[in-house]
């Protein structure tokens, strides 16, 4: 165009704040999604919370969906998110895997393997494991039977109890426990470990006197209790899902060619003091 009519165009759009009203609309649009299970969940809750700060330093605003463990309402989510057009989507798997997408996954066989190794140093045989049943969440096994066979203990079967969330389950610990009558106990999943708890306080055994406990997510209630804990670095994780992302939109605008990346999070041990050295292991 001549200069006369980009002058005229540039001055109209002026007159409208139709530059500023622009601008306004791209950094609106600036929005990630984010879908997890539950709103009750403590450790999705500190996940999403270093997620979203992380973003706000590159302006970008988030918006979370809960679908309280139902796949057909997780769908509806991601549909809506779509629908608004949102630059990316952050969300929990709940029935399958995506190979095809970027995955930050937490190392759950690293997790039980810390924790049940540590037990053992302190002369425990008989730990069971508490942890939900969950069909794309394998890993939880491995972690805790490579510790005992690399201490050359046998693994009771039994021990190993993956169960249903159910409204009886404090029931179902109670005769668990009085079953494998264990000295010492992983809990993983915070609901799990509320329940083993109340359990633990309704069969009359104190910890870590009569029983030793380590529970996963290292959650500020725990704290409080004085609990050993697995602990995920949630700094670490948002700022990980905030690079991957923030690559993904960059390669999006430029056209260029980006293969699917997996980020694995190694937890860590916060030891406290809710275990205990055995008496027969001392001696």
């Amino acid at each position: 165009t001549s200069e006369k009519t980009k002058q005229r165009v540039l001055a109209a759009a002026r007159k409208l704040d139709y530059i500023s009203k622009n601008e306004k609309n791209e950094r609106e649009g600036n929005i990630i999604g984010i879908v997890v299970g539950s709103i009750q969940n403590s450790f999705f809750n500190g996940l999403i919370d270093s997620i979203i700060k992380e973003f706000r330093r590159y302006q970008f605003n988030t918006m979370v969906l809960y679908c309280n463990g139902d796949p057909e309402q997780m769908n509806h989510n991601l549909e809506l998110l779509a629908y608004v057009n949102v630059k990316a989507i952050v969300f929990e798997p709940m029935t399958t895997v995506y190979p095809e997408l970027d995955t930050l996954k937490f190392n759950d066989e690293i997790g039980t393997y810390i924790a049940t190794k540590e037990l053992l140093k302190c002369g425990h045989k008989n730990i069971a494991m508490f942890y939900k049943k969950w069909d794309i969440c394998p890993e939880r096994e491995p972690g805790y039977e490579r510790a005992f066979r690399e201490t050359g203990i046998s693994i009771e079967s039994d021990n190993l109890c993956k169960m249903d969330y159910t409204k009886n389950i404090g029931n179902l610990l109670k005769d668990k426990i009085i079953s494998i009558h264990p000295s010492a106990i992983i809990s993983v999943n915070e609901i799990m470990t509320i329940n083993i708890l109340q359990a633990l306080k309704e069969l009359g055994l104190s910890i870590p006197d009569d029983i030793s406990i380590i529970v996963y997510d290292d959650l500020p209630w725990m704290q409080a209790l004085n609990l050993t804990a697995i602990s995920h670095p949630f700094e670490k994780i948002g700022e990980s899902a905030c690079e991957m992302i923030l690559t993904k939109i960059r390669c999006q605008e430029t056209n260029e060619e980006s293969e699917s990346a997996v980020l694995v999070i190694n937890p860590v041990l916060i030891s406290r003091g809710s275990t205990k050295i055995l008496d027969s292991f001392i001696k």
